[in-house]
């Protein structure tokens, strides 16, 4: 019974939030796959690049493709912060969050616009995160 209940309030919040494709970018192919899931119950579709230079390539060359940018904080090629700095540089009002496992070392009232997903995160958190990036985008 509780499961039902649960399916029909996300099913609600895909309506309130509008789907969506989300771009998600994370060097680990496990945390993508998982994101996805979530963003699926939410009624989101996605695609996942484990290298942000190809999925800053990607984003540039088609910003329609998807509606909002999810990104790891830290990757090797690149980070998710320069990733959003790079995105922003060509389109300032693409919607955006970084999600991060290790902390920030950074402000968030510094970048506002900027919704910030710790992990492990609920579906709840990504919900209100994302929640927050689009209206801060509008």
């Amino acid at each position: 019974m509780t499961d039902f209940w649960q399916r029909d309030r996300h099913q609600s919040t895909a309506l309130e939030l509008g789907g969506g494709r989300v771009m998600i970018v994370g060097d680990d192919p496990h945390i993508c796959v998982y994101v996805a899931l979530v963003l699926k119950r939410l009624g989101f579709q996605s695609s996942a690049n484990t290298n942000p230079l190809e999925a800053l390539e990607r984003l540039l060359a088609n910003p329609t493709e998807c509606r909002i940018l999810l990104t790891d904080q830290k990757m090797p090629e690149l980070s998710g912060l320069d990733l959003i700095n790079r995105v922003w540089a060509a389109h300032p009002d693409f919607p955006v969050v970084l999600m991060s496992g290790y902390g920030w070392g950074i402000s968030p009232s510094a970048l506002p616009g900027v919704g910030f997903l710790s992990k492990p995160f609920e579906i709840a958190d990504l919900e209100k995160v994302l929640r927050y990036a689009l209206k801060a985008a509008e």
